[in-house]
């Protein structure tokens, strides 16, 4: 991933972002990952900038962009 920033409370706890591939990983505090693919760049500057994170992801990713999911990863394994 290109850009990465620990996440902000409410149950994510990092957010990352291939500008190249559009791809988008979100990493949930009970270490579930998802990858969703095909994402602009302005989402993942909204998602950024969101108060809540978790929120922002449920309205505005979810259902919108195809997502796989990554179950269980530790701390700093690389997808």
């Amino acid at each position: 991933m290109a850009q990465q920033s620990a996440g902000r409370g409410g149950g994510i706890r990092s957010v990352g972002y291939d500008p190249t591939t559009k791809a988008l990983l979100v990493v949930c505090e009970n270490g579930n990952a998802y990858r969703y693919a095909g994402v602009p760049k302005e989402v993942y500057d909204s998602l950024f900038a969101a108060a809540s994170r978790e929120q922002f992801v449920r309205e505005s990713v979810q259902g919108r962009y195809p997502r796989e999911k990554y179950p269980c990863m530790a701390v700093g394994e690389d997808v």
